[in-house]
């Protein structure tokens, strides 16, 4: 049950990380000098996150440590995430 939750968090984080990556000229209303450098940085993180997750799953098959770990990564960096949206809308 632990993995399948971890997967499913891996997947949505990295296909955030994707989105993020695929749509660096602009998201949620930023133009797109605003936009590059955020989506660039958050897209690898949360991409790189995602795979960690996936591969810290499968190695200590489901444990809840090492994976919540990158659970509470993904969470901080998406919070980071709204905020640094939040200040280029609102500039």
């Amino acid at each position: 049950m632990v993995i399948g939750l971890y997967i499913l968090f891996a997947v949505i984080v990295g296909g955030l990380g994707i989105y993020l990556l695929m749509h660096q000229q602009g998201f949620l209303g930023i133009s797109a000098q605003q936009a590059k450098h955020p989506a660039r940085w958050f897209g690898w993180l949360f991409t790189i996150d995602a795979v960690l997750l996936l591969i810290s799953t499968f190695l200590t098959n489901g444990a809840a440590l090492p994976g919540g770990l990158f659970v509470i990564i993904a969470t901080l960096l998406t919070t980071v995430l709204a905020i640094v949206v939040v200040r280029l809308l609102f500039k």
